[in-house]
């Protein structure tokens, strides 16, 4: 680990959540932040499909010439994932820089993770001078740290909303949606990806801010990009329109985010953290010949509800545990799916029972812990 690992090792990210911008705002207040020195910046939020939205676009810019930083959650495998400059994790030695110069900032206003990985992207990130800077929420909008009071000239881009995060947004999806445009400053212009007609009413009754949306019938329909992620690359070719007044030339060399519709073998890494985007994983999975499911939900979440819509994938569904993970759940008792508490295990078990192709989906967690294993780079627990 990094030594911004090691500080953060038991501190978890959503530990002791306090919704609040006071932190961030003073710590890069006291740290000299200047948003002129990140360049263009496009603020992303929405339930799905924010990460593919915002990678599809670093790429888009980054093939065009320009330098680009992007700000992205959560991380695979590894931290640094997080903090991306020039299409290039930032390093351990680089975080470490960042880190030990102003821990006494982090700790003298009590940075969670999320804003102290936050607070080092963008020290790292002015430090470059990017052309254009991308920024894609964790959680909601309005408090999310990527929301500070010093950023405030942007392009503001809602994607696909649905019901997340409900003991933090509450399960109104008006307040959800209220809660993602809290991006917005009074001069944004906003993008609108494709939604469900009264998503766009509501934010057109809301806001006054200037709104381009895009309409169902200029998704692009390919292959390479199947749905969601069709939905979410056209999103991307449009804020690149808007940010370069002319189009992207479609190229095939861009890649999808990790565990997206990842295959190793015959193991697919499709990760997906709550119902709007399970939905989604059974419509691009239910006709695949998928042979087992083996998924995790957090202790916030329903399995029930979950595994309904995931037998449609498989009949053959494994829930399994996130090991040293406090959010995990612990046990699950429906006698309709097999419980396995080692996520391994559960591989195993549905390696050795069943043909066919295996889908790990759930948490992106569980999609890193199992990728790194099937790449030999993970002891058995």
């Amino acid at each position: 680990m990094n030594k911004f690992e090691s500080y953060y090792a038991d501190k978890f990210e959503f530990k002791n959540l306090d919704l609040s911008l006071s932190r961030i705002d003073n710590a890069l207040k006291e740290a000299g932040f200047d948003e002129k020195s990140l360049g263009k910046i496009i603020h992303i939020a929405g339930t799905n499909g924010k990460g593919s939205t915002s990678y599809f676009l670093y790429q888009m810019l980054q093939l065009s010439g320009y330098k680009a930083a992007l700000f992205t959650s959560p991380h695979i495998l590894k931290i640094n994932e997080r903090i991306s400059y020039n299409l290039s994790d930032i390093s351990d030695n680089e975080m470490d820089t960042i880190f030990t110069k102003y821990q006494n900032l982090i700790i003298k206003n009590k940075l969670s993770y999320f804003e102290a990985v936050f607070f080092t992207a963008m020290l790292y990130f002015q430090s470059k001078s990017p052309d254009f800077t991308i920024l894609e929420t964790g959680l909601g909008g309005r408090y999310d740290a990527t929301n500070t009071s010093l950023i405030n000239n942007k392009i503001c881009v809602i994607t696909s909303m649905g019901h997340d995060h409900a003991a933090y947004l509450g399960n109104n999806i008006y307040g959800i949606i209220n809660e993602k445009l809290g991006i917005l400053r009074d001069n944004s212009i906003l993008i609108l990806a494709y939604n469900k007609p009264f998503v766009l009413e509501h934010i057109k009754k809301t806001v006054q801010n200037e709104i381009k949306f895009i309409e169902k019938d200029v998704i692009i329909k390919d292959d390479d990009y199947p749905y969601p992620y069709n939905e979410n690359y056209t999103t991307s070719s449009y804020i690149y329109k808007i940010l370069l007044n002319k189009d992207f030339k479609y190229s095939h060399n861009l890649k999808l985010p990790p565990c997206r519709m990842e295959k190793i073998g015959n193991v697919i890494f499709d990760g997906s953290h709550n119902m709007p985007g399970i939905l989604k994983i059974k419509d691009t999975w239910k006709k695949q010949n998928i042979g087992a499911v083996i998924f995790t939900v957090t202790n916030d979440r329903n399995i029930e509800n979950t595994a309904e819509i995931l037998k449609q994938v498989s009949p053959n569904l494994i829930v399994t545990t996130l090991p040293d993970n406090i959010r995990s759940i612990k046990e699950c008792n429906n006698k309709n799916i097999i419980f396995i508490k080692s996520p391994i295990e559960a591989f195993k078990y549905a390696e050795t029972h069943y043909k066919g192709k295996i889908l790990i989906t759930g948490s992106f967690y569980l999609c890193a812990y199992l990728k790194e294993y099937i790449n030999g780079n993970s002891n058995e627990v």
